[in-house]
């Protein structure tokens, strides 16, 4: 396989799993695995920064409306200031656990990616979590109405996900369910806490950039052929997802979460 090739593998695993709630960070252990270590798919920080940046204009360009009235009321324009300077604190407030546990706990968190049986367990779980969305009624809450409570809740949640296995998108749109909104408003406050949380992912790796750890030379074209298939892969699985959420088949996903789990289990 060519560096080229691996590369853009790697950009198409990013892009798809970061939204489909089958955990983007679980997947890259296991194709690392099936594939051979890392003698076959590049590694860099660099790689990984550019990664989630495709993956991260995917969302901003998305949900551009949404984030466009969320940016406009904070700086005090639009019609709805109030309740979108209340939205903009409610991200805050769910940002603010992943944030404190990718800070404090970097290294420890590390090591859960050498080790494919935890990654397997986790992706169990998650497929147990899709599962029973099944149950959870349709509310009608909207995304305005969420409690700051809630929201902490939620990113909690989101603070465990950054473990390996577990999906960040699948258990905070589960989250979110749980709590009275509507499955729509609940993707809709999951994915717009995807951008601190995938821009905080990149900026942790930019020292590492700096300081030059191991960073393989890739060519700048591959780079950034690599961010725009991330980019539009990542986009795809976006709409895809909030197509299922809305037809409550989150549940679709659970039984390759098990398969992708056992996968990893037999691998440890």
């Amino acid at each position: 396989m060519s560096p080229l090739i691996a590369l853009l593998v790697l950009a198409v695993v990013q892009g798809l799993t970061e939204y489909l709630p089958v955990s983007s960070s679980g997947h890259l252990v296991l194709v690392r695995l099936l594939t051979g270590e890392d003698d076959v798919l590049p590694t860099g920080a660099v790689i990984e920064v550019w990664l989630h940046l495709g993956t991260l204009l995917a969302v901003l360009l998305f949900y551009r409306e949404r984030i466009f009235k969320l940016a406009q009321g904070v700086l005090g324009g639009g019609v709805d200031v109030a309740n979108q300077r209340r939205l903009f604190l409610l991200l805050i407030v769910g940002t603010i656990p992943a944030g404190l546990v990718g800070v404090l706990f970097e290294k420890q968190l590390e090591v859960l990616f050498n080790n494919p049986t935890l990654v397997g367990v986790a992706l169990l779980l998650t497929g147990m979590v899709l599962w029973a969305s099944r149950s959870i009624p349709d509310r009608k809450g909207d995304l305005l109405r969420l409690t700051v409570k809630a929201a902490l809740l939620i990113g909690v949640v989101q603070a465990f996900a950054i473990a390996p296995g577990i999906s960040r998108s699948g258990m905070t749109i589960v989250a979110g369910m749980v709590l009275g909104l509507s499955v729509e408003s609940a993707a809709a406050f999951s994915f717009l806490l995807s951008i601190p949380a995938i821009l905080g992912a990149a900026v942790l790796k930019v020292p590492h950039i700096f300081a030059g750890e191991g960073e393989p030379e890739v060519p700048l074209m591959h780079l950034f052929l690599s961010f725009v298939t991330a980019f539009g892969v990542g986009l795809a699985a976006l709409g895809m997802l909030l197509w299922l959420a809305r037809g409550q088949k989150l549940s679709w996903f659970a039984p390759y979460c098990w398969a992708a789990g056992v996968v990893a289990i037999s691998m440890g």
